[in-house]
């Protein structure tokens, strides 16, 4: 009997490769891209052309209810299709959006459509719409949707795309414009800008959209311009005002050291006529000391003047007291006398 041999998974033909991964789900297929470099490379093409059939399905399925739809718009109002009608375009402009973000570097093989989760919501939601019941409203029906899609944009903006942007080629054209060239990777061999490429009309209301987004962006920051040219006028009226008060400070400042400088001058010269003062005291109570000396009568002379001497003042006023009354008496005998001899 012949040796049976084994042959591994990656020795497997391509062909059988893609089989086995249509089996998973995207978002499976999605977290598969982690085991190596081979299956990253079947998962990532399996989630762009899962992109271009989820986009394509959205097409034909509008296609096939618009055709439903009465003519006049008060008709479709009151039709049955009419939920239908606002889901769809729902998608649609969610799909414009993904593609914004996704499509430029899908075509530049630098990146594959990332959220798989985001696929098959898309795909539950197409085949619920192809039932012949009543879906819910289109705010309660694409709750999730809109969830974990702006979630996965935001991710993409913030944590991807920057990193990519450098890798960008030096010429290309942004989505949709660039269908005729064809992508830089021999990995991704993907048709070039497939997606959204029937319908031209969605292509140019994305595009409005994209205007008018940029118009109100170019109204607001013109707006924040005005308030903040008013602003620098105010403060350079503020400034100006400012440099005025700081003048005249400087004035009052130099004429307060005016002021203070004069007086510490005359606080100078009090000092220097204080000290001369002191010291021509000081010299004369000295000179007094010296001169003093007792005079013959027993008192003492002091800087020309002559001082009693200790003792002798109050012999002299009690002297003096006496020789008033005795002579107060004679004078009162003698007028007694006159009276008598008259």
């Amino acid at each position: 009997m012949a040796s049976e041999e084994s042959i591994h998974f990656l020795e497997l033909p391509e062909e059988i490769h893609e089989h086995i991964f249509s089996y998973l789900t995207f978002h499976e297929t999605s977290e598969t891209r982690r085991v190596c470099r081979l299956f990253n490379k079947h998962c990532m093409q399996r989630l762009n052309k899962g992109f271009v059939r989820v986009d394509k399905f959205h097409a034909h399925i509008q296609k096939e209810v618009k055709n439903k739809l009465p003519r006049r718009e008060s008709e479709r109002r009151n039709h049955h299709l009419a939920r239908h009608v606002d889901i769809l375009s729902a998608i649609e402009t969610r799909l414009s959006l993904l593609g914004m973000s996704y499509s430029k570097y899908m075509e530049s093989g630098l990146c594959c459509f990332i959220p798989g989760k985001v696929l098959d919501e898309l795909l539950s939601i197409l085949f619920r719409l192809q039932c012949k019941e009543q879906p819910p409203r289109s705010h309660e029906f694409l709750q999730e949707l809109r969830d974990i899609s702006s979630m996965a944009m935001e991710h993409f903006d913030e944590k991807i795309a920057p990193n990519l942007k450098n890798k960008l080629p030096a010429i290309t054209l942004p989505y949709p414009f660039s269908e005729t060239c064809a992508s830089t990777s021999a990995i991704f061999p993907f048709p070039p800008s497939p997606v959204r490429g029937p319908s031209m009309r969605s292509e140019v209301t994305s595009l409005g959209l994209q205007v008018r987004g940029q118009t109100s962006s170019v109204m607001q920051v013109r707006k924040e311009v005005v308030e903040l040219k008013n602003c620098y006028t105010q403060y350079k009226k503020k400034i100006v005002e400012q440099e005025k008060k700081l003048v005249h400070q400087g004035q009052t400042i130099i004429e307060l050291d005016k002021k203070v400088n004069d007086l510490n001058q005359k606080f100078v010269d009090l000092a220097a006529e204080f000290q001369k003062l002191r010291e021509q005291k000081e010299g004369g109570e000295g000179l007094g000391g010296s001169v003093c000396h007792v005079s013959e009568k027993g008192g003492e002379e002091v800087n020309g003047f002559l001082a009693p001497a200790p003792g002798t003042s109050s012999k002299t006023t009690a002297t003096k007291r006496r020789k008033r009354k005795s002579g107060g008496k004679a004078e009162t005998a003698g007028k007694r006398s006159r009276r008598s001899n008259n």
